[in-house]
């Protein structure tokens, strides 16, 4: 069992008050003995703060002992912890490049908030929804069987506008004939208007003659 009594539980954490020298200053050294023996005496805690509240500053031997001890608790995962809300000792940490490496809480609410959450359980996935269940479907009655023969169809038959007419014999007779008379009296017809056209000439050749001879004999 452990003699140290200057500690609370908060949350997660086991609360350190800051040790003291005579002269009001953070002891570092007393800080570390009284931290290897809260850690000695209770190996399952992994949390562990040090309660800064009412001092305005810290010398670097302190800066020390927190990095001592926060990589020792994260290495069981783990951290340590500042309570503090003095602007000195926070600039002081931005200084020193601790700000990132060390948790800083304001009030000790915040160190309740953060307990909460650290302890919380991980959310469950959501459950895959069932697969539904598939239908097979069923055959009608009313329905044919597709090897049942299906009834011939009717060609259709074209009427209207679509329907080809074809010249019948008695037509294609009376056309060749037709056309064999036309073809026997064209040459008759090529004799006639070849004779009108030689005397249509002789014709203006003579009137034109006397035309002339009427207009030299004057």
């Amino acid at each position: 069992m452990s003699d140290l009594k200057n500690y609370r539980e908060v949350g997660v954490f086991d609360l350190l008050s800051a040790p003291l020298n005579p002269i009001g200053a953070f002891d570092a050294e007393q800080f570390k003995q009284d931290v290897r023996t809260l850690i000695d005496s209770h190996p399952d805690d992994k949390f562990v703060a040090v309660d800064l509240m009412g001092l305005d500053f810290v010398y670097s031997d302190a800066y020390n002992a927190f990095l001592q001890f926060q990589h020792e608790l994260s290495n069981k995962g783990g951290m340590l912890a500042l309570l503090s809300n003095s602007a000195t000792i926070m600039d002081g940490l931005k200084k020193a490049g601790l700000d990132r490496k060390l948790k800083v809480f304001a009030f000790e609410a915040e160190m309740m908030s953060f307990s909460l959450h650290s302890q919380a359980p991980a959310e469950e996935p959501a459950a895959a929804p069932a697969p539904e269940e598939s239908v097979a479907p069923v055959a009608s009655q009313n329905v044919r069987s597709l090897d049942a023969g299906a009834p011939e169809s009717r060609s259709d038959r074209k009427t209207g506008h679509q329907r080809r007419f074809t010249k019948s014999f008695n037509a294609i007779t009376k056309d060749e004939k037709k056309l064999a008379k036309q073809g026997m009296s064209m040459p008759f017809d090529e004799e006639k208007s070849s004779g009108s056209t030689v005397f249509a000439i002789i014709i203006a050749l003579i009137v034109i003659g006397g035309i002339v001879a009427f207009f030299l004999l004057r």
